[in-house]
């Protein structure tokens, strides 16, 4: 009686350690008749420490929330105490833990920083992105005349702003140097609703001086080193003074739909002219804020109805026109978004593998456990006594790797930045806070919810009398037994659904790499030049400047060919509808084929490895003759004149065209992307084509490396004041445009690999743990002349069953999966059935590998030992 005066920590302590005594011992004696007295007195201290914790609770009526409190402590404690008693098991299953959490905590914690983090301006949903869609499809920029139009007539923005992204250099420093840039309208700093953080941003006057800037702060402090004088200063730009008016607030940024990983450095006026320009010359993006009250879907309406009247009005330009309205988030950072998103997925999915294999695990060691339940069961404690006790062990395995997660997550962070795609945006946002630990925490207890909460559940429901009658050797009850296999069909089909992922996207991004390009990489040097200032403003002095360029890299030692390109292969271009001599228009709207224009100099098609199909390259000549000689590629000579020899062929852009013959055809390439079919192109020679900057390409003999300073040098003598910028070989820039299909085709690739070790894991637990428990009848099995073969047979049947279902539950999730493939895929099907056979082979051959060993084990026991065993 006086033991109830002890405090309830230790009376709950003194019950822990009489139950797993007697745990130990059930589990320790045979079935003999001498050893029944012993487990009677075992089972009446059994229930005096049941009687002792319980009285207590009986006395006090019901339970306070103090109260239940206390509980939850004691029960914690004793879980704490328990799984240090078995160390194997615990370790498993907290690194288990540990690594699902902290690998997706970690990607979470990237997937926020791209794409959730909100831009740093003011109600940032508010700022939209407005584009123009036509027959290319979509989306492309608007006009001059078209974006003043929209300002007239829209009915849905507070402000509308027109963009001009260039590449400026700036002059007058120790050094020139090559920044980005941006021409907006004044509107523009309305539209972001920010100020200058000293002096001002840009008004309607600057417009028409055009001798003012304003920079951003980390080009204020790269170029002035923070110093408040930069104010009124002077800086050149393309070689033209402009004055210092203001300077923008740490981290502002002007979002614009191409700058990509890109900072704007400064922000210089656009002037009334250039918005008059063609309205078929489409040069501008434009961005807005909403009004208050009007939704994206209500700016799209209006937009229309704007495209629509001026349709109407200017039906040779506008006919197949209409627009598009994106937030500006959702246009500069949701594809990047999609696929850290899908990462993320797959993640999680790693995550719910591992959840239902330590489910599985918990399930079969509160089996194991089953007499000590019943006895407590049958002394007093109440199902939700039992199942809280177990569900403590869960909540505590999942906060020790919830914990050893988040150290995870800080280290596959940084591991995570320095492997990321340089084209993905705002790496620099990427970080472990707050929200990305709320994250963790709540995957702790989600996990701890997916893998305990059910085999507590069913572990309460302890049958006393086949728990502790002599001889039971705590086999698992039929519908347990289900339960625990459904565990590993789910492992199995997740690990589907991500094993056929994973060979979709590696089967698609081997199909990317093998294809043709168009173009030849190796030991090829590109750079860019953009020849600006009052020495350049016409073409002929550009293109001087161009020759003598490519004059002087030529000289070089190891230099093959050169020549300058206005676009490179892989990085788009612009287009035009052309006119053909002796076409005929269809109607007043047919403008004619849509053609790719690119502005070449030199020999940028050996440099490039571009192979000649018929006539010639261009020479000097064509650029001045009169019948100004021009290139196509052979998609334009297939579209244009199907059938037919296109040299001497004639067509031109404008109304009436100036005519330009073809002179040669050459092969195709990809000139929008990797993953974009080749589209009708012609090149034309640098005076006559639509570029006033330019890439260099060089074709040289070894290491491309050893070359590339000589070459700036080079430049750098025939005008210091022009630097170049952007040097890299061509190999580099292919693997950068591949950099983002690369890194989550090997991520999801290696998630699926660790799903498959799980998932294998799964299967050996399971088989194993039948072996157990099926050992007495295996023994019984081989004393009745059962050979080794059946035997094993009848282990490894057990894993395929497994598998079977696992594969036909996982085709399911395949078939629902099939249009997000889609959008992922190239050059394979999103129902591949080779990709998807090799997924169910992988799969079926993991679970029979997995058998293999357990099945091995049950035949080499001796029958007289099986025998033997409970």
């Amino acid at each position: 009686m006086f033991r109830l005066l002890l405090p309830a920590a230790q009376r709950e302590a003194a019950l822990g350690d009489v139950l797993e005594e007697y745990a130990l011992r059930r589990d320790q004696e045979g079935s003999r008749a001498a050893d029944r007295w012993r487990r009677r007195q075992l089972v009446r201290s059994v229930g005096a420490a049941i009687r002792l914790h319980s009285v207590p609770r009986t006395l006090a009526g019901r339970w306070t929330d103090r109260e239940t409190l206390t509980m939850w402590h004691q029960d914690l404690r004793l879980a704490v105490r328990t799984l240090l008693k078995r160390p194997g098991f615990t370790s498993t299953v907290v690194a288990t833990l540990a690594l699902g959490i902290g690998v997706t905590t970690a990607l979470f914690g990237v997937f926020r920083g791209v794409f959730l983090t909100p831009l740093p301006l003011p109600e940032p949903e508010e700022l939209v992105v407005v584009m123009e869609r036509g027959s290319f499809g979509c989306c492309g920029p608007a006009s001059g005349p078209d974006y003043r139009d929209w300002v007239e007539r829209e009915r849905s923005f507070d402000a509308m702003a027109a963009l001009n992204p260039v590449n400026v250099t700036l002059t007058g420093l120790e050094r020139p140097e090559r920044v980005y840039a941006t021409h907006v309208t004044p509107s523009a700093f309305d539209v972001v609703g920010l100020e200058a953080d000293r002096g001002r941003v840009l008004d309607t006057d600057d417009q028409l001086a055009q001798d003012v800037v304003v920079l951003s702060h980390d080009a204020w402090r790269r170029i002035f080193d923070g110093r408040p004088e930069a104010l009124g200063a002077r800086l050149e730009i393309d070689g033209v003074p402009k004055t210092v008016v203001g300077i923008m607030p740490e981290g502002f940024d002007v979002p614009s739909p191409w700058q990509g990983t890109r900072h704007h450095d400064l922000y210089l006026p656009m002037s009334p002219e250039t918005l008059q320009g063609s309205r078929g010359s489409h040069s501008y993006p434009v961005i807005a804020r909403l009004s208050e009250g009007v939704t994206v879907e209500a700016a799209q309406a209006d937009m229309e109805r704007i495209m629509r009247e001026l349709a109407v009005e200017y039906p040779r330009t506008n006919a197949d026109r209409s627009s598009e309205v994106f937030t500006v988030h959702e246009y500069v950072y949701g594809q990047a978004g999609d696929q850290l998103l899908l990462i993320l997925a797959a993640a999680a999915l790693v995550l719910l593998i591992a959840c239902a294999n330590v489910g599985g695990l918990q399930l079969a060691r509160a089996v194991s456990r089953e007499t000590e339940l019943s006895v407590r069961a049958a002394l007093g404690a109440s199902r939700g006594a039992v199942a809280r006790l177990l569900f403590s062990e869960s909540l505590v395995l999942a906060m020790v790797g919830g914990v050893l997660g988040m150290g995870l997550a800080f280290v596959a962070l940084d591991g995570l930045r320095e492997v990321l795609p340089p084209s993905m945006p705002r790496i620099a946002d990427i970080a472990m806070d707050p929200t990305a630990l709320a994250f963790a925490m709540g995957a702790s207890v989600a996990t701890a919810v997916a893998f305990g909460v059910l085999p507590a559940l069913l572990a309460s429901r302890a049958d006393l009398a086949a728990a502790v009658k002599e001889g039971a050797r705590g086999t698992l009850a039929p519908r347990k037994e289900r339960i625990r296999d459904s565990f590993i069909v789910a492992q199995i089909a997740l690990g589907l659904v991500l094993a056929n992922g994973a060979a979709l996207l590696v089967r698609s991004y081997t199909e990317l790499r093998s294809q043709e390009y168009g173009f030849d990489t190796d030991g090829v040097i590109t750079l860019s030049l953009n020849p600006q200032g009052p020495r350049y403003e016409d073409a002929e002095a550009r293109l001087r400047y161009m020759e003598g360029v490519i004059d002087a890299v030529e000289e070089l030692g190891g230099v093959r060919s050169v020549g300058t390109v206005s676009r490179l292969p892989l990085f788009g271009g612009s287009n035009g509808s052309v006119q053909v001599e002796g076409w005929e228009r269809r109607s007043s709207v047919d403008q004619g084929p849509l053609v790719e224009v690119t502005s070449v100099v030199g020999d940028y098609f050996r440099a490039m490895g571009i192979p000649l199909v018929q006539g010639r390259t261009l020479v000097a000549d064509d650029s001045i003759s009169d019948a100004v000689g021009v290139v196509i590629n052979q998609a334009m000579a297939d579209e244009v004149w199907p059938g037919e020899s296109p040299l001497g062929k004639r067509f031109g852009f404008g109304t009436p065209p100036p005519w330009l013959t073809v002179v040669g055809v050459v092969g195709d390439v990809r000139q929008w992307g990797p993953e974009e079919a080749p589209l009708a192109q012609a090149y034309l020679p640098y005076t006559r084509g639509w570029s006033s900057s330019g890439y260099l390409t060089v074709r040289v003999s070894g290491d491309p490396a050893s070359v590339i300073p000589r070459v700036r040098d080079a430049i750098l003598a025939v005008d210091p004041t022009q630097p170049p910028s952007d040097l890299r070989t061509m190999a580099e820039r292919l693997e950068g445009r591949l950099a983002q299909r690369r890194f989550y085709t090997t991520l999801i690739a290696l998630f699926a690999v660790a799903a498959l070790f799980l998932a294998s894991a799964g299967v050996y637990g399971t088989v194993s743990y039948f072996v157990v428990r099926r050992t007495r009848e295996v023994g019984i099995r081989m004393a009745l002349g059962a050979g080794g073969r059946g035997i094993v047979g009848l282990v490894v049947r057990r894993g395929i069953r497994l598998a079977a279902w696992g594969i036909a539950v996982g085709l399911f999730g395949v078939w629902a999966t099939t249009s997000v493939a889609e959008s992922l895929v190239y050059g394979v099907a999103s129902v591949d059935l080779l990709s998807l056979a090799g997924a169910c082979l992988a799969l079926a051959a993991v679970a029979v590998a997995a058998s293999v060993l357990p099945a091995a084990r049950a035949v080499s026991v001796h029958p007289g030992v099986a025998l033997r065993t409970e």
